[in-house]
């Protein structure tokens, strides 16, 4: 086969190849396209002046007509693309019927793709019908996934998008993710508070947890196109997470409301986890979203109080309560709690959690609290007794105010980063390529970067890979980012 760019004389023979592919998808009962209204041959004639119209011959005939693109179409804009921001796109591919399934079309693909690579681009991005069987087959298996789709209101189907990389170094995009919920029994002392304060789609009225950024086994969190994000992790690699961070994925972003209070805790630390769990163990930080007034804390262990008198009191089932410390806390407050230091989320306050990725909690206390059938939920005190440190006094700050623009160090310790930007106008964001970064909005704000841009709500969670392009925070108000360090 010979590719070759189509000249202004050769458009007659162009037109009538593109008429006769159109007869076909008609006589098949695909109404894709509709000659004078597109493909019209005042845009194949753009195509040949910008140079960008291909034709392709087979022992001397003409056999099919395609457009190779830099750059894209307004319709592109709002797909949520996950590769490159320089993009080469394949348009109005036309072959003469009676020609499928000889290869013709995979091998336009493939000729769009190196020249995409010729031209400079770094993504590969085509789009058909949604009813064009032939078409979607043929790029589900010559691309790396499925982005979205759109719709054009003439069209009674939406136009189904797909997309490789094509350089080794392409960018990854930021995208959005939807979290995975515990809720019902799983969180008895949740609430309504995630969807009355962000809007969010909650599975019942005690919806204690949004796990906005997860690889929890049965609770990951998902993109745009339902992937989960171990589905992503394994297709990126090291280009979304950075190196070193994939097994396991270290991080675990929540967003926790509590109507009334969460039973007393402790988390191990990871060398007990691995031992005793296999798993990662866990320390945390909560940023108090908002809290009723008088909200309280409990964080760690009263001053005169030792561990022998603390097991004395589990042991013998007494009310250990007075032994833990409490503080009251407000909008703003962060606090730092190391593996070994109990704590408990006091009713009334909804909070923003970045933690190693792991489930592991032991309880040590809960109020003799039971559940509608009598039952009391189930305590670790032996495992709880043998990773309290009772001298852990945590760490307590604030996030800066709105109006102190720019972007701020809250906490940098060993398991996790948290930063926080604010923004008045655009900002853009410090590049960071060790390591993935989190964003969650605390006001609605949108994110740019070259060619595309995201919108987010507060409350939205945002993945940003390791190796994301040049990004600008735009909008007014906070962003909480998190990242190992």
């Amino acid at each position: 086969m010979n590719y070759s760019l189509v000249k202004a004389t050769e458009l007659p023979e162009v037109y009538a190849l593109y008429q006769a592919a159109i007869e076909d998808m008609h006589a098949r009962g695909l109404y894709q396209w509709t000659w004078g209204q597109y493909p019209r041959e005042d845009i194949l004639t753009e195509d040949v002046v910008l140079q960008r119209l291909y034709q392709v011959e087979f022992e001397g005939a003409l056999v099919a007509v395609f457009a190779v693109c830099v750059g894209q179409d307004p319709e592109y804009d709002d797909v949520a693309w996950q590769f490159g921001i320089n993009p080469v796109c394949l348009h109005r591919v036309a072959l003469m019927p009676g020609l499928t399934g000889r290869g013709i079309a995979k091998d336009i693909v493939n000729f769009a793709k190196a020249e995409g690579l010729r031209l400079g681009c770094d993504c590969f991005r085509v789009d058909t019908y949604g009813q064009n069987e032939r078409a979607l087959k043929l790029f589900a298996a010559t691309t790396v996934r499925e982005a979205g789709t759109f719709r054009i209101e003439r069209y009674p189907d939406r136009f189904h998008c797909f997309e490789a990389p094509l350089t080794k170094d392409c960018p990854l995009l930021p995208f959005r993710m939807h979290p995975a919920y515990r809720y019902g029994e799983q969180t008895p002392w949740g609430g309504d508070a995630l969807r009355r304060l962000y809007g969010k789609d909650i599975p019942d009225e005690r919806t204690g947890e949004a796990l906005e950024i997860s690889c929890i086994p049965g609770l990951e969190s998902t993109d745009d196109r339902g992937e989960t994000l171990t589905a992503l992790i394994a297709r990126s690699g090291a280009a979304l997470v950075g190196e070193g961070n994939a097994e396991p994925f270290p991080l675990l972003l929540k967003l926790l409301a509590a109507k009334s209070s969460l039973s007393v805790q402790v988390h191990p630390n990871d060398e007990y986890a691995m031992a005793h769990e296999n798993k990662l163990g866990k320390t945390e930080a909560w940023v108090i979203l908002d809290a009723e007034k008088g909200a309280q804390l409990c964080y760690g262990l009263r001053e005169s109080v030792t561990l022998a008198a603390l097991e004395k009191a589990l042991t013998g089932g007494e009310d250990v309560e007075p032994m833990i410390a409490k503080v009251e806390i407000a909008a703003g407050d962060v606090l730092y709690m190391p593996s070994g230091m109990v704590h408990a989320i006091g009713g009334g306050i909804t909070l923003y959690e970045i933690q190693q990725s792991s489930d592991v909690t032991y309880r040590l206390w809960d109020y003799n609290r039971t559940n509608e059938k009598g039952e009391k939920r189930p305590l670790h005190i032996r495992q709880s007794l043998d990773v309290i440190d009772p001298e852990l006094k945590g760490l307590r700050t604030r996030i800066p105010a709105a109006e102190e623009l720019g972007e701020h160090k809250v906490l940098n310790v060993p398991a996790f980063r948290l930063d926080c930007i604010c923004v008045k106008g655009v900002h853009v964001l410090s590049r960071y390529e060790k390591s993935f970064r989190m964003a969650t909005a605390l006001d609605a704000m949108g994110i740019a970067w070259q060619g595309g841009k995201l919108a987010l709500k507060a409350g939205e969670s945002l993945l940003i890979p390791a190796r994301a392009p040049e990004l600008t925070f735009i909008g007014t108000g906070r962003a909480l980012i998190s990242s190992v360090r």
